[in-house]
């Protein structure tokens, strides 16, 4: 049977939300923000595309693989080494 261990129980003074956010946090959210402006971009890319001109099997299949990816971005094929 697997050990158990007790954690203990966080202290109600750790969270502050009136306190400064540390450099981490500042940080994090930064990284955030230009993630998503990448994924913005990315997304204003295929809506720029009209779904209506779409005339082959390969252009419907490579735009329906595009949002694919963006809408579920664990789905991406991970490049092998």
């Amino acid at each position: 049977m697997p050990k158990t261990i007790d954690v203990p129980k966080t202290p109600e003074d750790s969270f502050n939300p009136d306190r400064p956010a540390s450099a981490l946090l500042q940080s994090q959210a930064a990284h955030l923000y230009e993630t998503l402006k990448w994924h913005i971009a990315e997304l204003q890319a295929l809506l720029a595309v009209n779904p209506q001109r779409l005339r082959t099997e390969r252009e419907v299949g490579d735009y329906v693989r595009q949002i694919t990816q963006v809408l579920h971005p664990h789905s991406r094929k991970r490049v092998s080494k």
